[in-house]
């Protein structure tokens, strides 16, 4: 491959990734949010109860996180079209 793709691949994994840190920094404000307003009501009591409130928490923060996903994907998608899509080809 020459230099050029491989410098256009890994700036298009960087971005991806940035994105994909701030859409789980969103996430996670937004369900310590929900938590805080008591939109998602956590159990008080025995041990067990709130360790089972764990799995309820990741997947509040999922559904948050993958509200963002379409974002992420159409801003890479416009990164690699601006960039044009012959410049990730190997070949």
């Amino acid at each position: 491959m020459s230099p050029e793709v491989i410098e256009a691949w890994t700036r298009l994994y960087a971005a991806v990734g940035l994105l994909a840190g701030i859409c789980a920094f969103c996430a996670a404000i937004k369900t310590l949010h929900d938590i805080r307003v008591r939109v998602l009501v956590l159990p008080t009591g025995p041990w067990l109860r709130r360790l089972l409130a764990v799995p309820r928490m990741w997947l509040h923060f999922q559904l948050a996180y993958l509200c963002g996903f379409p974002s992420i994907l159409a801003i890479a998608v416009l990164y690699a079209h601006y960039i044009g899509f012959g410049a990730f080809d190997p070949w």
